[in-house]
C-alpha cells in the first residue's frame, strides 16, 4: 500500500518547490477573468430582480381578481354595479394615486368607509403585492 504524505516547512522556498507549478492560477488570468465574473454577477442579479418584480406583479394581479375586482373591476375603474352604488374611486384617480403606500396599505389592511378590512385574510406580503398592483393600475389606462 503507497500513502502520499504532505509535510508543509516553514521556509516558503521550500514549500513553492513542493507545490507543482500547473496548480498555480497566473495572475493574468485572474486579471482576464475577474471582468468576465463581475459582468455575470451583475446579469445574475438584474434577471433576479426582474423575475421578482414579475412574481409580486402576478401575485398582486391575483389577489386583485380575486379579492378587489368584484367591487372595484377588473380594471379598478370602480365601474361595476357594486362599485357604482357605493360610489367607489377609480384607483387610477388622483386622489388615489396620491396616497403614499403606506396609506394604501393601511386602507387595505383596515378598510375605510364602506370598504371592509382585509388584514384578516390578506398576509403583509399580499397587502403590499396589492399596493403595487395599483401602482401599476395607473400605469396601464
Amino acid at each position: 500500500m503507497h500513502k502520499e504524505i504532505s509535510v508543509w516547512l516553514n521556509d516558503d522556498s521550500a514549500n513553492e518547490a513542493a507545490v507543482p507549478q500547473k496548480t498555480r492560477m497566473p495572475v493574468f488570468a485572474f486579471v482576464l477573468i475577474s471582468p468576465v465574473l463581475v459582468c455575470l454577477a451583475m446579469l445574475m442579479s438584474a434577471t433576479i430582480a426582474t423575475v421578482d418584480a414579475a412574481s409580486t406583479d402576478e401575485s398582486g394581479e391575483r389577489t386583485f381578481k380575486s379579492t378587489c375586482a368584484m367591487c372595484h373591476g377588473a380594471d379598478g375603474s370602480g365601474d361595476t354595479p357594486v362599485g357604482k352604488s357605493m360610489r367607489i374611486p377609480d384607483l387610477h384617480s388622483a386622489q388615489v394615486q396620491s396616497q403614499s403606500d403606506a396609506q394604501l396599505a393601511e386602507v387595505i389592511a383596515n378598510g375605510k368607509t364602506s370598504m371592509p378590512p382585509f388584514k384578516g385574510s390578506l398576509s403583509p406580503d399580499q397587502i403590499h403585492d396589492l399596493v403595487t398592483h395599483v401602482r401599476q393600475l395607473s400605469e396601464r389606462k
